[in-house]
């Protein structure tokens, strides 16, 4: 008897601790700058549309676009840029169109992000696989007193409660 009121238990908490995220909308920002520069915030909105910003030393880009939530999954399908006399690159429109299936729907991409814990991962363009780590820069030297400034940190877009 005993066994089987443990065995629900444990059953149930599997069950509702395992529940995709249903509202992901929100802003998710780098949780510390690349390479010591560069900082990117996502903004995730309720009607499925995102505002890509990305931000450092002396540059700025952003983006629009829109995203769907498949598999525990973000694809993000880029708006085109308008044409700017002085922006001389188009980083988002030069990116390549993917497609893939999915339960019967066929879904178009340009990027996709990793969705964990209220915490956005990075996929790696050419491969796919879950970014998690990336190079970043710190006052402190890596062994105290010797050792470079720059080196491997956990990497993801952390959720951040707008004020």
């Amino acid at each position: 008897m005993r066994f089987d009121v443990l065995l629900a238990l444990v059953l149930s908490f599997l069950l509702f601790s395992c529940n995709s995220p249903k509202n992901t909308s929100g802003t998710f920002h780098s949780k510390f700058a690349v390479h010591g520069l560069f900082g990117t915030t996502i903004r995730l909105k309720a009607d499925k549309k995102l505002e890509y910003v990305f931000q450092g030393d002396l540059m700025y880009d952003s983006a629009t676009g829109q995203y769907q939530l498949y598999n525990n999954k973000i694809y993000v399908l880029f708006d085109k840029e308008l044409k700017d006399s002085n922006k001389l690159y188009y980083r988002f429109d030069n990116m390549p169109v993917k497609t893939i299936s999915y339960l019967g729907s066929t879904i178009q991409y340009q990027e996709f992000f990793y969705i964990g814990c209220n915490k956005l991962f990075p996929a790696n363009i050419e491969t796919g696989r879950k970014v998690t780590s990336a190079r970043g820069y710190s006052k402190r030297k890596k062994y105290i007193i010797f050792g470079s400034h720059y080196y491997s940190k956990r990497y993801y877009y952390r959720h951040v409660t707008e004020r």
